[in-house]
């Protein structure tokens, strides 16, 4: 008796004969042997047994697992020998699976983990050695797949490694917080936290979770892009930058809203997103570098551009009347450039709609953004002036210097 190996024409067939010499036949000298029961198809992570000598290697008799299908067929079968071969699917025999009866019914939990599909940032236990590196029994986090099903995964003890899908479970996820509405249960608390916000550029947020390296878990920063559809890169408070995955990062309550930012307007340095150290600094926005971020003169008398993330309005002083010719101002901001601050002078015209030219009291003119300016209460209105009437010399937007005479 023996095994058809291949045919040598049309018809007449090679066997192999169980004496383990092959030769070849006339169909006439063959007659098929009954089939055996047919065992269940073969699958990727089954256990199976070799039960023919078709393939060489004498391999005959041990047991292992399928690695893969190196065709249609026919498997690679990782031996509990350690060996791995590629075998002639008549060659193997799957075993029969390992009965649950004896074993106490699973927890709704483990069901539940073990029906879940895998997925980026899942918790899972290494359960099966078809993998080499004798994991087994480990617990980690999966990072990515490494194609349509296999998952890499970071594991506890620190090393990361890719695994057959068939090596790895799902651990049950952390009890979601229960419904209001289950029976003897009751309502959260007030200001109990509600799910975070989806994430966005400039968002603060907290580093939960210690899937990507590096050891940041407990830090805080601000988001300044995303790296692909849903991972961000964080400006940690500590200067650092680094790429995390989502799922290591949760969004922190948003501050109360401020003002909308606009040209003239006095702010506050809040955050750290824009490089320079310049948190804590004042200074008054100059222009927009883009539809939102502002360019900010300090009062330091740096001037540079902002993430608007890191910008906060100030209060806006109480406004004074309208600005006019002939009118006494003081200067009250350094946005014009000069070191004019606290200097005052009269209005001689505008240099367009809103920004006046002001002759200082020391004699100097110049032009003044609007912001920089605040009107001086107006003196007491004299009387109407007329032909033959005596008069002082009170100011000196008239060139001459004659303030002061009569």
């Amino acid at each position: 008796k023996g095994q058809i190996t291949r045919f040598v024409d049309a018809e007449n067939p090679e066997v192999k004969l169980d004496d383990g010499q092959l030769s070849s036949f006339y169909k006439a000298d063959v007659q098929a042997l009954p089939e055996a029961a047919k065992p269940a198809a073969l699958k990727v992570g089954q256990r199976v047994e070799i039960i023919g000598s078709v393939t060489p290697g004498g391999h005959k008799g041990k047991k292992g697992q399928i690695t893969r299908f190196v065709d249609a067929e026919n498997p690679e079968v990782r031996l509990d020998d350690g060996n791995v071969a590629s075998f002639y699917k008549v060659d193997v025999q799957a075993l029969p699976e390992v009965s649950a009866a004896p074993t106490p019914m699973p927890t709704v939990a483990a069901q539940a983990a073990k029906s879940t599909a895998l997925k980026v940032g899942q918790r899972v236990e290494i359960v099966g050695s078809l993998t080499p590196g004798g994991h087994k029994g480990k617990k980690g986090t999966v990072t990515r797949f490494v194609d349509a099903e296999n998952p890499e995964v970071r594991m506890d003890d620190g090393l990361t490694a890719s695994f057959y899908k068939a090596d790895v479970q799902a651990l049950p996820e952390a009890p979601a917080p229960p419904t209001p509405t289950a029976p003897g249960v009751p309502l959260p608390p007030p200001g109990a936290a509600k799910p975070p916000a989806a994430l966005q550029v400039g968002q603060r947020v907290e580093i939960v979770g210690s899937l990507t390296p590096g050891g940041h878990k407990g830090k805080k920063g601000q988001i300044i892009r995303f790296v692909d559809a849903e991972n961000p890169e964080v400006r940690l408070d500590d200067g650092l930058t680094a790429s995390f995955y989502k799922a290591d990062v949760q969004a922190l309550p948003e501050a109360p809203k401020t003002v909308a930012l606009k040209v003239g307007q006095r702010v506050e340095i809040v955050g750290t997103l824009t490089p320079g150290g310049h948190k804590g600094k004042k200074g008054e926005i100059t222009r927009f570098v883009d539809a939102e971020n502002p360019e900010v003169r300090l009062d330091s008398g740096q001037t540079a551009s902002f993430y608007k993330a890191d910008v906060r309005s100030l209060p806006e002083a109480p406004k004074s009347g309208a600005l006019k010719e002939g009118q006494r101002v003081e200067i009250v901001g350094s946005l014009t450039p000069g070191g004019h601050k606290g200097k005052r002078g009269q209005i001689t015209r505008f240099v367009d709609a809103e920004n006046p030219e002001v002759r200082l009291d020391d004699g100097t003119i110049a032009s003044f953004y609007k912001v920089d300016v605040q009107a001086l209460p107006e003196v007491a209105k004299v009387v109407e002036l007329k032909v033959g009437q005596r008069v002082e010399i009170i100011g000196s937007v008239t060139p001459g210097g004659h303030k002061g005479k009569k």
